[in-house]
């Protein structure tokens, strides 16, 4: 299989609208806080550009953000890894790629990324660059929330509260959004207001 890198590379020269900054470090984690099929993107990172490139500088800057992204990817980090997903996901610097996101999300994961492994979950729960499955979605939302991310707990406490990918389990679904709303998610407070049972 060709490495991320490589991809990377020839992907870019053919720039897209960023709204990232350059020197922004990108973590993600896609969530769902309601009982229907919606989907929420919330940052970890708080250094965010609000304006798009409008230079070739800046253009250079996001080229390069890429390539040093996908390069510590290619030598085992699991944060640009986790990153250069987002990248590819979402079209920051280069064409979106759905497959190409799941391959660096993959890659996170497998070095040992709570959010790689959560951002993993999310693409199966969709079905986005993936055959969907909730059951491996569910898999990897336990691993994440095991190794420490707090969106992936909550993102698992909502497949319990619907009985989606594991069985219904309304204690369970409040013990986890009790656990990631604890850790520091908002969504995981959210979800935890809207789906656990009321204490008896």
């Amino acid at each position: 299989m060709k490495s991320i890198k490589a991809a990377a590379a020839r992907a870019a020269h053919r720039l897209a609208p960023s709204s990232v900054s350059a020197r922004s470090r990108i973590r993600f984690a896609l969530l769902v806080s309601c009982a229907g099929s919606c989907w929420f993107v919330a940052w970890a990172s708080s250094a965010r550009a609000s304006s798009s490139p409008t230079s070739h500088g800046d253009a250079s800057a996001a080229s390069a953000e890429l390539s040093t992204l996908a390069q510590g990817c290619d030598q085992g980090e699991a944060v640009s890894c986790n990153d250069l997903g987002v990248s590819y996901l979402h079209g920051y610097s280069v064409p979106a790629d759905a497959r190409l996101a799941f391959a660096a999300f993959e890659r996170a994961c497998g070095l040992g990324s709570p959010d790689g492994c959560g951002n993993l979950g999310a693409l199966y729960e969709s079905g986005v660059g993936v055959g969907r499955s909730l059951e491996e979605a569910a898999r990897l939302y336990e691993r994440a929330c095991g190794a420490g991310g707090a969106l992936a707990c909550s993102n698992l406490g909502a497949l319990f509260a619907r009985g989606r990918g594991v069985p219904r389990d309304l204690l369970e679904a409040r013990r986890l959004f009790t656990l990631a709303c604890q850790t520091g998610s908002a969504a995981g407070c959210n979800n935890l207001i809207q789906f656990a049972p009321p204490h008896t």
